[in-house]
């Protein structure tokens, strides 16, 4: 601890870390032990599970995706998501670029979420198509259009299909198609060392 002064402590000075690379160095030995990385079950029942292999190259793919789109350390990432397996992923490839990650669920409105995004003028976007919440299904599309056109600092969109497999909006990258990939880049993916404070994430106050 380097000054001890309050305020203006400095923690860890001249270290390096990254947040994705301290998750992903279990891989190797958790697969080896036949361990899930994830294991999630939604309102509907549905059941999945995500190999610490498939969650390794899945962040790589989507990693390399976005770096390829201009998106790099200090960038802010927004997502509107929910508590599904593709957030985690989307949360671990942006921050191994050294992307500043914020996120708002999509139970959220459009003019809640543009009060907080606009705040921190995201480079890029992550969202779903929608939710399915208290036994029905509801359409996010409309929101995330509007999410699009009302953030002048987006220069990219990648649209997570969770109501429909086949949802698709033009001008929008494909989560699907885009963490599919597996080759020799996502297999030598490794998340960039960051200096000990370099921010993670942006959370918002309720009030």
């Amino acid at each position: 601890l380097a000054p001890n002064v309050m305020p203006g402590a400095q923690w860890f000075t001249g270290a390096q870390m990254n947040y994705a690379r301290q998750v992903l160095r279990h891989v190797q030995p958790a697969h080896a032990a036949g361990m899930l990385a994830v294991i999630s079950r939604n309102e509907q029942g549905l059941h999945r599970e995500l190999s610490w292999l498939d969650l390794q190259r899945q962040v790589a793919a989507l990693a390399l995706h976005l770096r390829a789109q201009g998106i790099g350390k200090g960038d802010r990432v927004a997502a509107y998501m929910p508590n599904i397996p593709e957030t985690i992923v989307a949360f671990l490839a942006c921050i191994s670029l050294g992307a500043v990650w914020s996120i708002c669920a999509p139970d959220m409105g459009t003019n809640a979420v543009l009060d907080r995004f606009k705040q921190i003028e995201p480079k890029a976007l992550i969202a779903v198509d929608g939710v399915h919440y208290a036994g029905r299904d509801i359409d996010r599309r409309d929101v995330l259009q509007e999410l699009h056109q009302s953030l002048p600092s987006l220069k990219h969109v990648v649209l997570v299909p969770n109501l429909d497999a086949h949802a698709k909006i033009t001008g929008t990258g494909d989560y699907t198609s885009i963490t599919a990939r597996n080759d020799a880049q996502t297999a030598a993916f490794e998340p960039e060392w960051l200096d000990f404070d370099h921010p993670l994430w942006i959370v918002y106050s309720s009030g």
